[in-house]
């Protein structure tokens, strides 16, 4: 055998030259037995020999194709197994990795084989013919287009959520971004994915402890997780929630890691506001307190007896209890004016239907003014409907607001008519410090309270802010 025949491949027959091919049986028991597709086509591509496994390309016996042409047995093949072969006796190079596919006969399925083509020269080095030896890729090729179909479906989805996601070989290095990292950092898709690299655009502060997680996720196996924040595209960090997860494949070795970074940004708002809010919630309930403990003092220091304390007690309470609703309703950002007065007042109309008129221009009162306007203007109803003009038949009670919008200071008049005669009072209770001391103190403004004997006129003015 000349130096030519060493080149042949382990897959192509071995032929010993002069020598029938029925008198090699173990060349014979090789081709029987080959887990590929073998076969040796004279220069003219006729089948000189040819193995069962190769046959079922065509479907045609070993019999049919021996001393017949490719282009009788293949046709569909015929110009590409044509040109290969007369490639070969032209410069007597093999033909390696050559993929052909086909179905057979009667059958709808494709199939396809990967093929590699070697001469086989005589005695004298001429080109006697070419062996041919054929490994079927047909489930490799639907295993490898099953997988390009699952990453395109990934990818698509990985598009379609709202996160940032890419993905990194088994030693971290960084192979795909989906878009909305894209439209985040601001980078331009395409190029070396491998030269980006998340942790580039991490806040510094973060950076070392977030590098050092890295890598010892790397080489522990162990998935990552952290909240970190992210330099977007407009300059500034937003907070992320960042996870890294290895994926293993049926031997548990890691082949590829996933990336996920998710924008808490509003999620960390929230719970800045939930701070905030039991913050506030806190004040203004101390606050509260405060005023509780005041009432109760205050009820107990001009209270004749127990009981009469119990019931003003309550009543001074269900008072602030329709103030604190009021605040509930809105989230303590406060309450209008007109609002406060029909729940204070509303206990009192429903006794004295068309008898208390209130209007005025919208004003939103903050917190604490809704709290004290809440008790003036209830130990005002209450004397009213015990003393004044809603404890007789006719009495009617007039309630006007008004802004002054060079100062935007709000104007407050109680106004009492047709009730009995007025006298001042012999001494001064809870209501009257109330209204005298307590609510211009607490709101900073001024007021006077007139024992007119036509009737109780109450008159006070403090800065508000209007409705928007």
């Amino acid at each position: 055998m000349n130096e030519a025949d060493s080149d042949v491949s382990p897959a192509q027959p071995i032929s010993l030259p002069g020598l029938p091919f029925a008198e090699q049986p173990a060349l014979q028991l090789i081709y029987d037995t080959a887990p590929i597709g073998l076969a040796f086509l004279s220069p003219d591509c006729r089948y000189v020999h040819i193995n069962q496994r190769l046959t079922e390309i065509c479907g045609i016996p070993i019999e049919g194709h021996l001393g017949r042409t490719v282009r009788e047995c293949v046709p569909g093949l015929a110009d590409t197994v044509e040109a290969i072969v007369r490639s070969i006796m032209a410069t007597g190079e093999p033909v390696t990795g050559i993929e052909v596919s086909g179905q057979r006969p009667g059958h709808n399925e494709d199939r396809a084989w990967i093929t590699y083509w070697h001469p086989l020269r005589g005695p004298d080095g001429r080109i006697a013919g070419v062996n041919v030896a054929a490994e079927e890729i047909t489930e490799r090729n639907r295993t490898e287009a099953a997988l390009r179909a699952s990453e395109r479906q990934f990818h698509i989805l990985a598009d379609s959520i709202p996160q940032l996601v890419w993905m990194a070989e088994a030693d971290g290095r960084i192979f795909w971004f989906n878009s909305h990292w894209y439209d985040y950092t601001g980078v331009a898709p395409g190029g070396d994915t491998t030269s980006h690299d998340w942790q580039a655009i991490l806040a510094p502060a973060s950076l070392a402890k977030a590098r050092r997680r890295w890598v010892q996720s790397l080489q522990t196996g162990t998935a990552l997780e952290m909240e970190l924040s992210l330099l977007g595209k407009d300059g500034q960090y937003h907070p992320f929630l960042t996870r890294v997860i290895p994926l293993r494949d049926a031997t548990s070795t890691i082949y590829r890691w996933i990336g996920t970074h998710v924008d808490i940004s509003e999620q960390k708002r929230r719970e800045k506001h939930i701070r905030f809010i039991i913050d506030e919630l806190s004040h203004r309930t101390k606050n509260l307190l405060a005023v509780v403990m005041a009432v109760a003092n205050q009820t107990a220091q001009h209270a004749s007896d127990v009981k009469q304390y119990q019931t003003r007690f309550a009543e001074r309470l269900q008072a602030l209890a329709h103030c604190h609703d009021l605040l509930v309703k809105d989230s303590w950002h406060g309450a209008s004016l007109h609002d406060l007065v029909s729940a204070q007042m509303r206990p009192f109309s429903e006794a004295n239907a068309g008898r208390i008129d209130a209007s005025g221009p919208c004003v939103i009162l903050n917190p604490d003014a809704v709290q004290h306007l809440g008790l003036a203007l209830h130990e005002l109803a209450t004397n009213a409907s015990k003393h004044g003009a809603l404890s007789g038949p006719y009495g009617t009670v007039s309630i006007r607001w008004q802004v002054e919008e060079a100062d935007n200071r709000v104007r407050i008049d109680w106004c009492e008519k047709n009730g009995p005669a007025v006298a001042p009072p012999r001494r001064r209770g809870f209501g009257h410090v109330v209204i005298e001391q307590i609510v211009p103190r607490a709101l900073n403004g001024s007021g006077v309270l007139d024992f007119s004997p036509e009737g109780v006129n109450w008159t006070f003015e403090f800065s508000q802010r209007p409705c928007e």
